[in-house]
C-alpha cells in the first residue's frame, strides 16, 4: 500500500499534482478524481501549458467524485435514469401515501397531507434518504420524537425504516438511482468496481472529509493498490505531529486507514500578510473593496471570496472594468427572473372566481424590468399609462381587457401597431398561458413559453445583460425540463401544487458562472475555492453566521437526532468550514478579510460577530505583536469610515391655500368620515392629506396583507358564531367551544391565502387562532347581542357645520347596565386612559386659535387619546339611534381576549353620559374644526413614521 502524500497547503496543490502525474509516462492511463469539477478545468490548463509534458500526448480521464460513482454504476448495472428532486419526492409521497393508509401509529392518527403541504416534508426526506446512502446507513425507528419535533415530524421518525425500505423498493422498480444511492452501490460493490480499474491508476486529489461510502470505496482501491491519494493538508501530519486543529478530519482519515503519510516537495513555512477591515454593514464592505481594488490595481491571481452568494449582485458593481471570471453558483429564487416567477404565480394564486386579478398583482407584472424592456419607448409609455388606471381603479381586473387609448392624450402619438402586437403577446403569455396549467408538463410549457417570450422581444437586452441571459438559460434547461421530465409530469394536480412544486424547484436550483479566462481576477464562493490557490485573497462577510455559519434547524431531524441515526452533526460541518477556510489562507500571499460588526435587523435584532476562524487568526497576530489590536489602532485592523453629516429634523408641512381647504370641506360634506379617518388626522394631519386628500393608495406589504387577513378571518368567525343569537340573552361563554373553532377552521379553508402558506405557517395561525378565539370565549358573560358587523350613521357638529359621521360596529350587546359597544382587535390595543377626561388638555382644546396654533397640542392629544374609535362609536350609535349606550370596548384578541372597557366599573350613570353627551362631542368638534380651519398640514413625527408608506415622499 502506498503512502498519502501531502501537498503542503501552503503550496499550489493542482500545479503540484500536475507536475508529478507530467512525469509519467503512462499518464493516459490515469484518472484523476477530484472533490468537484472545478479543479479539473486548472488541471487541464496546466497540462496545456506544462513545459516538461511530451507533446503529442494522450491525457488522464479527469472527473470528480459524483461522475466518477456514477461511471462506476453505469458499467456495472448499466446505465439508469438519475430521479430527480421532484422525482423523490413523489416517490416518497406515495411511500408515506400508504404507510398511512395501513393506519399505524402516529401517522395513521394524524390528517393525510396533501401534495403542497407534503412537500417540506418531502424534500427534507428526500434529502434524509441521501445522508443515509452515502453513509452507508440503514436507519432505525426513532419512536417519542415529539418532544424534539413537530407530530408530522415524530409521525414520520417513527417509521423511518419503513419508508427507507418502500422508498428503495420505488426506486428498483422503476429501475431509477440517484446519487446517493449509486455512490452506495459502488461502495457495495468494490470488488466489481476494482475489476474496472485494473489496468488503470485511481489518483484521489485533494478529499477531506470523507462519508462512509466514500471511505469504503476509496479504501478498497487503495488496499488494492489501484488508488493514490493526494492531501492539500498540513505537512506536520507526514512527521506524526498532530498538526493544525483544522486538519483533525485528515489526522482521523490517517489514523483509521493506518496509512504512512509522506510530503511531496519541499514543505516552507508561509505565513500570509492579513488584514482585517471592520465594517457596520454590507455597504462599508463594499466601500472597503472599492479602495481595496483601486489602491492595488494589479488583479491577476485575486479572488474576491463570497461567503453568501446573495453578495454577487452588489459586488460586481464594484470591481473593475476589466475580465472578471465568476465561478459560483448562483441561487435562481434571489434573481430578477425568479421574482417575475413569483409576480405571475400570484396573479393566479389571487384571482377570484370570475377570472379577475388583483390590481397590484397586475402593477407589479407592468412594472418589472423584463416586461418593460420588451419593447420601445411607445411600448412603455402605454404600460405607465395603463399602471395608472390600475391603480385608480377597481381591486379586481382584467388587463387583458383594457384597450389603450390611442389617439387621445397621451398616447396621441403613438401607432397601435407599434405597441399592440408584443403587449398582447406579453399578457397572453404571462395571465393566459399560466392560467388553465393542469400538469407539471403543462406548466414547463408556460415556463418555456415565457422563455421565448422574453427570447425574442428582448433579444437585444439579454444580450447586453448576461448573467440574465444565463438565468434564462438555466430556466428554460433545468427548472422546466425538471418539470416535464419527473414520475407525475402527466398527472393532473390542483394549481397551487403546481406552483408549489416550481418553488421548490426554483430554490433548488443555482446558476453557475464558468467562464474563461481561469486567469485574472477570480469572484468565487467558498466553496468554489477548494483546492485552489491564490496569490491575494478579498474575502467579504466573514462573520460567524457565514463561515462555519449557524446551523439551520432541521424541522425533520435536528442534529441531536442524527446522531441516533449514524449521520455526521454540525461538529463534522464545523471541522469542513473550517478546514476550507484556513487551507484557503494558508496558500496565499495576502489576505484582506472584511465583516460586518453592526446591527441586523429583522425580528431578533441580532449583532453580527465575527467569525470565530477570524478571531484566531487575529490572535494569532496579537501575540506576534505582544498586544491586544484594537480598532482603528493600527494598519492591522480597521475601521471602514463614512463621512456623515447633520440629519435634516424639519420636516416641511403642506400649506392649505383655498382651493384645498373647498376642496377639504366639499369631501366632508359629501362623504362620511370613519373615525380611522379621524385617527389619522389626530396622529399626523399630513398623512391624512396624502390618504384623504392626495388619494394616494398605500402599496400593503405581504406581512400586513396576511395580519389583515388573519383578522378578518376571526371577524367573520364571529360573527357566523353569534348570528344565531341576534336578540336573545345567553351566556356567551356556554355556547360551544368546538362550534367556534371549527367555524374558524372553515373561514381559514375557505381563503385562498391561506391554503397557499406553507404547511408550518398554517399550523401556526391555525393554532394560535383557536387559542386566541377559546380564551376570548372564556371571558365572556351573558349579553343579548343586537347587532353585528353593522354600520351607523351620525354627524359632527362644529361652528355651526354639521359633518356626516360613519362607523362599522363589530357588536352591540345589551347587557345589565344598559348597551355596550364592542371592538375586536388582532393587533395593538389603543384607548383613552380615565385620567384622559380631566386636565389642562380640554382647557388647550377650548382655547385653540387656528391663526396662533399650539404645535404640541395635536401630538399631545393623540398621545393621550390613543384612539378616538371608542369615543366616536359612542357618539355614532347616541345620534344613529337615540339611545345613550353605557360604555364602549375594545376585545384584546392577541392575548386572552378580555374586553377592555372605555369607562371604569365604578363610574356613576351621570359620569358616563356628561362624556357622551357633552364631552365628546366637543372632542370630535374639536377635531373638525382644527382640519379646517388648519393654516398647513404639519407632520407629527414618532416611532409611526418607520412603517408609513410615505416617509420618503414626507421627507422624514
Amino acid at each position: 500500500m502506498e503512502p498519502i502524500r501531502i501537498i503542503p497547503w501552503t503550496d499550489r496543490f493542482v500545479e503540484g499534482l500536475g507536475a508529478e502525474l507530467a512525469t509519467r509516462p503512462d499518464l493516459h492511463r490515469h484518472t484523476v478524481v477530484f472533490t468537484h469539477d472545478r479543479p479539473r478545468r486548472y488541471l487541464r490548463e496546466y497540462f496545456k501549458q506544462c513545459p516538461d509534458l511530451p507533446r503529442p500526448c494522450r491525457m488522464p480521464e479527469i472527473s470528480h467524485m459524483g461522475c466518477f460513482v456514477q461511471g462506476i454504476r453505469d458499467e456495472l448495472s448499466g446505465p439508469m435514469r438519475q430521479a430527480n428532486r421532484l422525482d423523490r419526492i413523489e416517490l416518497l409521497y406515495r411511500t408515506v401515501h400508504d404507510l398511512r393508509r395501513e393506519g399505524r401509529g402516529l401517522l395513521g392518527q394524524l390528517p393525510e397531507l396533501e401534495r403542497e403541504q407534503f412537500l417540506p416534508w418531502g424534500a427534507r426526506l428526500a434529502d434524509l434518504m441521501e445522508d443515509l446512502f452515502r453513509q452507508d446507513a440503514d436507519p432505525v425507528d426513532i419512536r417519542l420524537a415529539g418532544g424534539e419535533v413537530a407530530d408530522y415530524a415524530s409521525a414520520l421518525l417513527e417509521q423511518l425504516s419503513a419508508v427507507h425500505e418502500s422508498y428503495l423498493d420505488k426506486l428498483d422498480r422503476l429501475g431509477w438511482t440517484t446519487p446517493g444511492l449509486d455512490l452506495r452501490f459502488a461502495a457495495a460493490n468494490t470488488d466489481a468496481a476494482a475489476e474496472l480499474f485494473r489496468d488503470r491508476r485511481i489518483v484521489a486529489a485533494g478529499f477531506y472529509a470523507l462519508s462512509r461510502s466514500e471511505d469504503m470505496l476509496m479504501k478498497s482501491l487503495w488496499q488494492r493498490g489501484l488508488l493514490e491519494v493526494w492531501w492539500h493538508s498540513d505537512p506536520e501530519l507526514a512527521e506524526h505531529r498532530k498538526g493544525h486543529w483544522a486538519v483533525f478530519e485528515h489526522r482521523d482519515w490517517q489514523r483509521l486507514w493506518r496509512a504512512p503519510v509522506e510530503v511531496y516537495g519541499n514543505a516552507t513555512e508561509r505565513t500570509p500578510d492579513l488584514r482585517f477591515v471592520e465594517g457596520f454593514d454590507r455597504h462599508s464592505q463594499l466601500k472597503a473593496l472599492g479602495e481595496e481594488l483601486r489602491a492595488h490595481p494589479e488583479h491577476d491571481d485575486t479572488a474576491v471570496v463570497l461567503p453568501d452568494p446573495g453578495a454577487l449582485m452588489p459586488v460586481l458593481h464594484h470591481l473593475p472594468e476589466e475580465d472578471v471570471n465568476i465561478s459560483m453558483g448562483y441561487p435562481l429564487d434571489r434573481t430578477p427572473l425568479a421574482r417575475l416567477l413569483d409576480i405571475l404565480i400570484r396573479l393566479q394564486e389571487n384571482r377570484d372566481e370570475n377570472g379577475l386579478y388583483l390590481w397590484k398583482d397586475c402593477v407589479a407584472l407592468l412594472r418589472h424590468p423584463f416586461i418593460r424592456m420588451l419593447g420601445g419607448d411607445e411600448y412603455r409609455r402605454t404600460l405607465h399609462l395603463h399602471e395608472g388606471e390600475l391603480r385608480l381603479g377597481p381591486a379586481r381586473v382584467d388587463p387583458r381587457h383594457w384597450e389603450p387609448p390611442f389617439g387621445e392624450a397621451p398616447l396621441d402619438d403613438v401607432l397601435p401597431h407599434a405597441v399592440e402586437p408584443v403587449r398582447r403577446e406579453m399578457l397572453g403569455t404571462c395571465l393566459s398561458g399560466f392560467a388553465t396549467v393542469e400538469t407539471l408538463a403543462a406548466l414547463a410549457d408556460a415556463l418555456e413559453g415565457l422563455g421565448r417570450l422574453l427570447h425574442e422581444q428582448g433579444k437585444d437586452v439579454l444580450n447586453a445583460h448576461l448573467i440574465d441571459a444565463e438565468c434564462l438559460y438555466r430556466l428554460l434547461q433545468g427548472t422546466a425540463p425538471a418539470l416535464r421530465d419527473t414520475l407525475a409530469s402527466h398527472e393532473p394536480f390542483k394549481q397551487p401544487v403546481l406552483f408549489a412544486m416550481l418553488r421548490q424547484e426554483l430554490s433548488a436550483e443555482r446558476v453557475s458562472f464558468e467562464p474563461e479566462p481561469l486567469s485574472g481576477m477570480q469572484v468565487l464562493g467558498v466553496l468554489e475555492t477548494r483546492l485552489l490557490h491564490f496569490r491575494k485573497l478579498i474575502l467579504l462577510d466573514a462573520v460567524e453566521e457565514r463561515i462555519p455559519g449557524t446551523n439551520p434547524h432541521d424541522p425533520l431531524l435536528p442534529d441531536t437526532l442524527r446522531l441516533e441515526l449514524g449521520l455526521p452533526g454540525v461538529r463534522r460541518r464545523d471541522y469542513v468550514a473550517a478546514y476550507n477556510f484556513h487551507r484557503l489562507i494558508k496558500g496565499a500571499d495576502e489576505a484582506v478579510i472584511l465583516y460586518q460588526s453592526g446591527e441586523n435587523p429583522g425580528l431578533l435584532d441580532s449583532k453580527s460577530i465575527r467569525s470565530r476562524f477570524v478571531e484566531q487568526l487575529l490572535w494569532e497576530e496579537e501575540k506576534k505583536l505582544g498586544h491586544v489590536v484594537e480598532v482603528g489602532k493600527s494598519d492591522l485592523l480597521r475601521p471602514v469610515t463614512m463621512r456623515s453629516s447633520a440629519v435634516p429634523t424639519d420636516v416641511p408641512g403642506i400649506p392649505v391655500t383655498e382651493e384645498i381647504r373647498a376642496e377639504l370641506l366639499k369631501r366632508l360634506e359629501k362623504k362620511p368620515l370613519s373615525p380611522s379617518r379621524l385617527d389619522t388626522y389626530l396622529r399626523c394631519p399630513k398623512l391624512f392629506f396624502f390618504e384623504y386628500m392626495a388619494g394616494i393608495r398605500e402599496d400593503s406589504r405581504p406581512e400586513d396583507e396576511l395580519s389583515s387577513h388573519v383578522g378578518n378571518a376571526i371577524h367573520d368567525t364571529l360573527e357566523s358564531f353569534l348570528t344565531p343569537h341576534l336578540g336573545r340573552s345567553v351566556d356567551v361563554s356556554g355556547l360551544g367551544a368546538d362550534i367556534l373553532t371549527s367555524t374558524f377552521e372553515e373561514q381559514l379553508a375557505e381563503n385562498s391565502v391561506f391554503r397557499h402558506l406553507p404547511f408550518d405557517v398554517f399550523e401556526t395561525i391555525r393554532r394560535t387562532g383557536r387559542e386566541r378565539l377559546l380564551s376570548f370565549l372564556h371571558s365572556q358573560g351573558t349579553a343579548t347581542p343586537l347587532a353585528l358587523e353593522k354600520g351607523y350613521e351620525g354627524s359632527i357638529e362644529f361652528d355651526g357645520r354639521s359633518i356626516p359621521f360613519f362607523g362599522k360596529l363589530d357588536r352591540v350587546d345589551r347587557r345589565q347596565g344598559g348597551i355596550v359597544i364592542l371592538d375586536y382587535k388582532t393587533g395593538t390595543i389603543k384607548k383613552p386612559a380615565a385620567k384622559f377626561w380631566e386636565g389642562e388638555l380640554w382647557d388647550r382644546m377650548a382655547s385653540h386659535d387656528p391663526d396662533a396654533p399650539d404645535p404640541l397640542l395635536l401630538p399631545d392629544l393623540y398621545k393621550s387619546l390613543g384612539s378616538v374609535q371608542l369615543p366616536a362609536y359612542l357618539h355614532i350609535y347616541k345620534n344613529d339611534t337615540g339611545e345613550t349606550p353605557w360604555d364602549a370596548a375594545l376585545v384584546e384578541l392577541k392575548d386572552k381576549g378580555e374586553e377592555k372597557p372605555l369607562f371604569p366599573k365604578k363610574w356613576e350613570e351621570a359620569d358616563r353620559a356628561e362624556i357622551i353627551d357633552d364631552m365628546i362631542p366637543r372632542l370630535l368638534g374639536f377635531a373638525l374644526r382644527h382640519m379646517t380651519a388648519a393654516q398647513s398640514f404639519e407632520a407629527v413625527t414618532g416611532r409611526h413614521c418607520d412603517w408609513c408608506a410615505f416617509r420618503r415622499s414626507c421627507g422624514s
